[in-house]
């Protein structure tokens, strides 16, 4: 998502209240990395940890009228569907506790409808998201296995550099890491592509078409819906590419891709800085450790971490609703497959 730069910084390193590190559980569901936060100590809510976006984001108006927060001025956003734009609200120097970190300040950029309803697909309340500037002085840690966020002290990291991980030389733009992977395209083409590492994704990997010569769509493609973003349903394509290398000694091969249209409106007044992103599918495969501010990713791969992947081959597309998100109806149905032909 791209979102107009706010004024200020904020280190997060007072989060950790003067440790070398603490811990944070998360809940991994449907493909996102889920905290336990509070709003001025008061309301409990469910944010999704994103290293996509830079900014602390709530989804629901209605919250921030409860709070009683004061608004600034109305901004407008590019949603990741790069074609509705959308408008906020900020929020300044609000009250932000995550589980075992100290509460802290923190400006706020609240969305005046929430676009994306998340909680039709995961099924659970999703109210909002924390981007990485939220975390910005800090080395992060996420251990997919023990379902834990550690984040460290730089200085103390430094002294104990982790071994048997794969090293990767990251850039950092805008508080969010990005890195070159190689890719070899379905019909043998290979380049090297500007790949966002996004743990707001669900996607395993997804590539902007004709963002770079030899990024075309393959030749066999199902068209439908790739997931949700600020602007709503992701409308796309599922194909394939030959391999996705991240180094030299890490890489998939034949991996379903999601490729995603950028002849839009939107894109006449933005430029789009990179070819596509990875997102948890892929990540979650490793013990990751991201240095923003050195720019390095260090990747663990877990022994199972070049199994096959595997996808729902069903055609549909489920939401649920309902007071207790227990109530289910077909949202979508991708053209010929199984759904389809069995008459859904």
């Amino acid at each position: 998502m791209i979102i107009h730069p706010l004024k200020g910084q904020v280190l997060g390193t007072e989060l950790l209240n003067g440790r070398d590190k603490v811990i944070v559980d998360f809940n991994y569901a449907y493909g996102f990395i889920l905290i336990k936060v509070k709003l001025k100590n008061i309301l409990p809510l469910n944010f999704i940890f994103d290293t996509g976006a830079e900014h602390v984001i709530l989804f629901k108006k209605d919250i921030a009228d409860i709070l009683r927060f004061n608004y600034e001025k109305r901004i407008n956003l590019i949603g990741s569907d790069l074609e509705r734009e959308v408008f906020a609200l900020i929020s300044r120097n609000n009250g932000i506790s995550i589980n075992n970190c100290k509460p802290v300040k923190r400006d706020l950029i609240i969305l005046e409808d929430d676009f994306l309803n998340l909680e039709s697909m995961v099924g659970e309340p999703i109210d909002g998201i924390l981007g990485s500037r939220f975390f910005r002085g800090l080395v992060i840690e996420i251990d997919y296995k023990k379902k834990q966020l550690i984040l460290h002290n730089k200085d103390k990291f430094r002294l104990r550099q982790p071994k048997n991980y794969e090293k990767i030389n990251v850039l950092v733009e805008n508080h969010k890491p990005y890195f070159q992977g190689a890719i070899t395209s379905s019909e043998g083409d290979s380049f090297s592509a500007k790949l966002l590492l996004d743990s707001g994704s669900a996607l395993p990997f997804l590539l902007f078409l004709n963002t770079h010569s030899s990024l075309q769509l393959p030749e066999n493609v199902i068209r439908g819906n790739l997931g949700r973003g600020l602007g709503g349903d992701l409308e796309g394509y599922l194909g394939k590419v030959k391999q996705l290398k991240l180094s030299d000694n890490l890489y998939f091969n034949n991996i379903v891709t999601s490729f995603q249209k950028t002849d839009s409106i939107a894109t006449n007044t933005i430029k789009i800085n990179r070819n596509g992103l990875i997102g948890n599918p892929i990540l979650s495969r490793f013990h990751v450790i991201l240095d923003l501010i050195d720019e390095v990713l260090y990747l663990k791969p877990d022994k199972n971490y070049n199994k096959a992947f595997k996808y729902d081959r069903s055609g549909l597309v489920l939401y649920a609703f309902g007071p207790g998100l227990n109530q289910y109806y077909v949202k979508d149905i991708i053209e010929n497959s199984p759904a389809d032909e069995a008459g859904f």
